[in-house]
């Protein structure tokens, strides 16, 4: 089954990062490596924060803003997605990322992949 794993950010978490609270590099590229080597590891990758758009739907038109964020302080920072046995292992894998001290980790299954067309 595969899983997207979705990191939020905010701004605890940045400040800690700021502060070298978190050891990001370290953490990701042994999660990473394990993953590869279980053969669990499908993608990652960080999202820009700076060359965002949000595109809503006000009075009948389509608007656009300078995101990321919409209505709250917390913006997805990066993802995984993982091809797992279990929902219980991809949320033993979100558990080992730095961030899960100062933001939110999801875990959603995905319900299709490329794979289903």
């Amino acid at each position: 089954m595969r899983y997207m794993i979705t990191i939020y950010s905010n701004p605890a978490a940045e400040a800690a990062l700021a502060a070298g609270d978190l050891d990001l590099q370290a953490t990701h590229g042994a999660i990473i490596e394990d993953l590869i080597a279980s053969k669990e590891f499908v993608d990652t990758n960080e999202l820009d924060l700076e060359n965002v758009t949000v595109i809503g739907h006000y009075n009948g038109k389509p608007v656009t803003t300078r995101g990321p964020f919409t209505e709250g302080t917390e913006y997805i920072g990066g993802y995984y997605i993982v091809d797992v046995a279990s929902h219980e292992r991809a949320v033993e894998i979100a558990g080992r990322f730095a961030e899960v001290k100062y933001s939110p980790i999801e875990v959603r299954r995905m319900l299709h992949t490329a794979e289903d067309n």
